[in-house]
C-alpha cells in the first residue's frame, strides 16, 4: 500500500496542529495517533503501508523554508518516506522555492492548503513555481474544498483557473473535494492530471458525516484515486478506512490502482516497491 496523504511535522508544529483540532474552540476531532518522529514512521510500517508521502505546510512568513529542510533531512533516513514539501507566497519568489524543493531536495511535489495559509491557489505568485512543476511532472497535493469546517466553497473555480493555464499541471485533490465532489469531476473530465486522495472518505465523524462519494465515482474514476489516510490526524483506526473503500467491492484490480499503482504512476516511480509485509492491509 501507498499512502499518499500523510502528514509529517517537527513535533512541537504537530502539537500546535493537535491543539488546534482538539481545544474546545475547536473541537474537529480527538486525534487517535498522537505519533511524531520515529514513532510515526513506525506505526505506518505497522500497518503495513510500504511508501507514504510527507505532507507540510505553512502558515505565515518563514516557516516552509524550515518545513522543507526537516522535510529533507527527515527523508536521509527514512526508506519509505516520499517526500513533499511547501511554498508559501508571501515569502515571495516562488520559482525559487520550488528550485530548491526539486531541483535541490529532489522533492517529488508540494502540499498546499488555502485555508491554513490564507493564499488562494489561483493566486498569480505561485504560477511561477507552477510553471517549473508542470515542465518537471510535479505533483500538488491540494487541500480546496470545504471539508470539515471551511466556508470558502470556490475551490473547483479557483482550481480550474490555474489549470488554464497550466492544463497539464498534476493535481491531487485532497479529500475527494469533499463536501463539494461534484464540482471537482468536471475538471477530471477536462483535464487528465486531476487527480483525488481519499482520505478521510468512507470512514464517518461528526464534521465528516456522509462523506462516502460512492461505489460508481470510484468505479468512473479508478485511474485518478489514490488511497490517502490524514495519518496521523485521524480519530479512528487506521485500517478503517482501507476496510470502508474494500466493502465497496471494486474488484481487485481497481483496488490495486487506488492503493498502490495509481500513486506509482503519478508520482514517476521507478523503483521497484518495498517487500510485502505480513501485516500489510
Amino acid at each position: 500500500m501507498i499512502d499518499i496523504h500523510v502528514h509529517l511535522f517537527p513535533p512541537a508544529v504537530f502539537k500546535a496542529i493537535w491543539r488546534f483540532f482538539e481545544n474546545q474552540s475547536h473541537g474537529l476531532w480527538n486525534i487517535r495517533y498522537r505519533l511524531s518522529g520515529q514513532a510515526h514512521v513506525q506505526a505506518l510500517r505497522g500497518f503495513g503501508v510500504r511508501r507514504f508521502t510527507g505532507l507540510l505546510y505553512a502558515h505565515k512568513p518563514g516557516l516552509a523554508g524550515y518545513l522543507n529542510d526537516f522535510m529533507h533531512e527527515t527523508s536521509q533516513v527514512v526508506p519509505e518516506l516520499l517526500p513533499f514539501g511547501t511554498i508559501y507566497a508571501g515569502d515571495g519568489d516562488t520559482a525559487g522555492q520550488a528550485r530548491k524543493i526539486f531541483e535541490d531536495y529532489k522533492f517529488l511535489g508540494i502540499k498546499l492548503h488555502p485555508f491554513v495559509s490564507n493564499e488562494q491557489l489561483d493566486d498569480e505568485r505561485f504560477f511561477p513555481a507552477y510553471e517549473i512543476m508542470q515542465a518537471m511532472q510535479r505533483v500538488i497535493v491540494c487541500h480546496p474544498a470545504s471539508a470539515p469546517v471551511y466556508d470558502a466553497t470556490d475551490g473547483a473555480r479557483r482550481i480550474e483557473s490555474v489549470l488554464k493555464q497550466f492544463p497539464a499541471l498534476r493535481i491531487v485533490i485532497a479529500h475527494c473535494g469533499a463536501f463539494e465532489t461534484k464540482e471537482y469531476l468536471h475538471l477530471a473530465d477536462t483535464y487528465e492530471n486531476v487527480h483525488f486522495d481519499t482520505a478521510m472518505n468512507c470512514v464517518h465523524t461528526p464534521v465528516f458525516q456522509n462523506n462516502c462519494p460512492g461505489r460508481e465515482f470510484f468505479l468512473r474514476y479508478h485511474d485518478r484515486i489514490l488511497y490517502g489516510s490524514d495519518f496521523p490526524n485521524i480519530p479512528y483506526d487506521y485500517t478503517d478506512q482501507a476496510t470502508a473503500i474494500r466493502a465497496l467491492k471494486l474488484g481487485p484490480e481497481i483496488e490495486h490502482k487506488i492503493f498502490e499503482a495509481n500513486a506509482i504512476r503519478l508520482l514517476n516511480l521507478t523503483e521497484q516497491p518495498l517487500p510485502l509485509r505480513n501485516n500489510e492491509i
